[in-house]
């Protein structure tokens, strides 16, 4: 139900913002590529007594698509492959710690207000964005104590039918489809014939929890894992985008003067 409610929140601002865009005099099209920083805030005030999260790199690629209008507003989306994590160390009697990577599909949609300035542009811009969770890996060390010596297990995390090996963290019923808000800023270059480059930097506040409280577990180590937290994430990203409208016109032009 509270997804459904986000559905309902996502679909209205797209809607918004579509308002907001319309008129729009221009249409771009592109490709990102960035770097991003993620950490995990965990709900359970115990849990958080026992642990410490510190914060993991990760990556993301995609397409973007701008709609902007005679002003200076617009709406802004991408489609990203990303890859987030976490990193958990336990400071209780028995030594762990859990280093694990997620695989995503990220969808933002974000309201955008630029700024014109006389050798570049710059902007801030807000929305909410869609998750969609694929897959994921990790290792978690464990201290054997009975031999006094440290194991480290790679697993794969699995949605599916539970499987009875170290080589899988089974998550039980998982938030796969989660959401969160996004906001930053960054600027823009005009490169001449339609062509731009831009440099952003956006924080984005995760508002689902990846799965309940000891959801994942490792059974035949006896190894649990807490998925009842959001991810944060600092993302910096370089993108290349271009003007349709104006390549149309370039092209239509060189085709005209070859002939």
């Amino acid at each position: 139900m509270k997804n459904i409610n986000k559905i309902k929140i996502f679909t209205a601002f797209f809607f918004l913002a579509s308002v907001f865009s319309e008129g729009y005099a221009q249409t771009y099209f592109g490709f990102k590529a960035g770097a991003n920083a993620s950490k995990a805030y965990f709900n359970d005030e115990v849990y958080k007594k026992f642990y410490d999260t510190k914060i993991k790199p990760g990556l993301s690629a995609g397409v973007v698509i701008l709609i902007e209008n005679k002003d200076k507003f617009g709406l802004y989306t991408e489609i990203l492959y990303s890859v987030k994590g976490k990193s958990v160390v336990s400071h209780a009697n028995d030594y762990e710690t859990n280093e694990a990577r997620y695989h995503y599909i990220d969808i933002p949609i974000m309201f955008r207000m630029k700024f014109k300035q006389p050798k570049f542009n710059w902007f801030l811009q807000f929305g909410p964005e869609a998750s969609y969770w694929l897959s994921g890996s990790g290792v978690m060390e464990v201290y054997e104590q009975d031999r006094d010596t440290y194991t480290n297990y790679d697993y794969k995390i699995n949605f599916g039918e539970p499987q009875f090996s170290s080589d899988y963290m089974n998550v039980e019923e998982p938030n796969l489809l989660q959401f969160g808000l996004t906001a930053g800023g960054g600027l823009i270059w005009d490169l001449d014939n339609g062509n731009y480059i831009s440099f952003d930097m956006r924080f984005s506040f995760g508002h689902t929890f990846m799965g309940g409280f000891e959801s994942g577990s490792i059974p035949n180590i006896g190894r649990v894992d807490n998925f009842e937290y959001t991810n944060n994430v600092l993302a910096v990203s370089a993108v290349y985008y271009f003007d349709i409208m104006e390549k149309l016109r370039l092209s239509k032009n060189k085709y005209r003067g070859k002939r």
